[in-house]
């Protein structure tokens, strides 16, 4: 019977020191492979004289189905959801490893700078079940994505600014929109389309 102890035990033992081996090399391999945060910080903008401005105002849910159609008519090569959430923004999408799905998800909570921008906060990014942090992802994935000119990252302030006033809408550049509230606790989102 001692025999037969001692045999799992060295076993148990041996399983619990690879674990643990295993643990620390993932851990160096993600220090090591993360890059340095930059050091970019944001700073708002003040909204511009006197234009010509119609006031929209709509809801989480319709807006979600103009973010879910927007996304349909623009396929990627790896498929993804964004939806406003009570409070926050979740990003969701997968890749396959060792032919299981694993999930990755972002958690965006926004607010509304002066001049009428979206400013996103990352507070969760996970894959899986790991919380990753925050800064070194978005360093990452600032490093990896060519990005629309009108999305900046702040990696070391763990923010995404979303410069709505510079999307080009239509050739002239005369209509922009500019955020005024963004309140998914309330269901409340307006903005305005301004004629320039």
């Amino acid at each position: 019977m001692r025999k037969s102890e001692q045999v799992w035990k060295v076993a148990f033992l041996s399983l619990l020191g690879f674990v643990m081996v295993t643990a620390i090399v993932v851990f160096m391999l993600f220090q090591r492979y993360f890059p340095e945060v930059e050091e970019q910080h944001f700073l708002p903008k003040q909204p511009t004289g006197e234009e010509a401005t119609f006031h929209i105002q709509t809801d989480k849910t319709r807006l979600n189905s103009l973010i879910a159609s927007k996304i349909a008519e623009h396929p990627a090569d790896i498929r993804y959801i964004v939806e406003l959430m009570d409070d926050h923004v979740q990003f969701r999408s997968a890749f396959r490893m060792l032919g299981q799905e694993v999930p990755v998800t972002i958690n965006f909570y926004p607010s509304v700078t002066p001049n009428g921008d979206l400013l996103l906060e990352v507070r969760n990014f996970s894959v899986g079940i790991l919380n990753l942090p925050v800064d070194q992802v978005m360093q990452l994935l600032t490093n990896w994505l060519e990005l629309a000119d009108w999305i900046v990252t702040y990696p070391s302030e763990k923010l995404v600014e979303v410069k709505i006033t510079e999307i080009q809408i239509d050739e002239n550049e005369s209509i922009v929109f500019r955020f005024l509230t963004f309140d998914l606790t309330r269901d409340n989102i307006e903005l305005e389309m301004i004629f320039k």
